[in-house]
Parts: C-alpha cells; sequence; structure tokens
C-alpha cells in the first residue's frame, strides 16, 4: 500500500519516534509498504526552522528520508485543483495541500492531527492514526 506521513509524523520519526505507535511505525518500516513525505512538509518544517520553532533542518530531514527508502512526493497543480472540493473542517494550508495529495495519488495518510482524523470519519481519504 502506499502512505503518506503528516509533517509532524516526520517531525516525530526524527526527534522522539517513540511518539508513534506500535501499528503505524509497523506500517512505516514494512517493506511491503511505499512510504512518502510531500516536498510542501519539508517546505513547513523549514518555516519552523527558520522562525526557530523546531530545531530540524529541513535538508538533514530530506537526506535522512531519501537515504531511509522514504519517497518524495512533489506537489502538483493536480493536488492545487483539488483543494476546492475539499469539506471546509479546518483552514491549514499545509494540511491541505496533504489531504489533496492523499485523495488525489490514493494514499493513506499517517496522522496525529485531530482535524485531520474528521477526514476519516466521513471517508474523504484514507487515514490511519499514530498515536
Amino acid at each position: 500500500m502506499n502512505y503518506l506521513l503528516d509533517t509532524h509524523v516526520l517531525i516525530w520519526l526524527s526527534l522522539t519516534p517513540e511518539r508513534i505507535n506500535n501499528k503505524s511505525t509497523d506500517i512505516i518500516t514494512s517493506f511491503d509498504n511505499e512510504v512518502f513525505f510531500s516536498a510542501a512538509s519539508i517546505w513547513e518544517v523549514a518555516i519552523k526552522f527558520s522562525i526557530g520553532k523546531i530545531n530540524l533542518r529541513p535538508d538533514i530531514l530530506r537526506k535522512g528520508l531519501l537515504d531511509n527508502g522514504f519517497k518524495e512526493l512533489h506537489v502538483k497543480s493536480g493536488h492545487a485543483v483539488n483543494i476546492p472540493s475539499l469539506p471546509e473542517m479546518h483552514k491549514d494550508p499545509f494540511d491541505r495541500i496533504l489531504i489533496s495529495q492523499a485523495k488525489v495519488e490514493k494514499m493513506t495518510l499517517i496522522t496525529a492531527d485531530e482535524k485531520i482524523l474528521k477526514y476519516m470519519t466521513n471517508k474523504y481519504i484514507k487515514v490511519e492514526a499514530c498515536n
């Protein structure tokens, strides 16, 4: 299966992997799955790093993910044009592009974000809770 990791999951993998539950860890580490990170997440980490909100260099994060077999999902215009069709559950632009990417690419989004988990309730996208 194909999985997309939410930005905070990438941060947790790098800084506090114990925060990710066993089921999600098994999914992420299984050779049977393709696990992706979004270029938008690297952008979000870069912003948080540049304002001192986190101590995780985006270039180091990206290299580590690629070196460990994760695949990068670039933001495409098809992802962007899908955004107006998203349910209006919240407004965070980074979350909305990740949700759109998961929908368009038919991926399961791994997250602990309660707002994103609500998308699972209405079956808009497949979501796996990681906490």
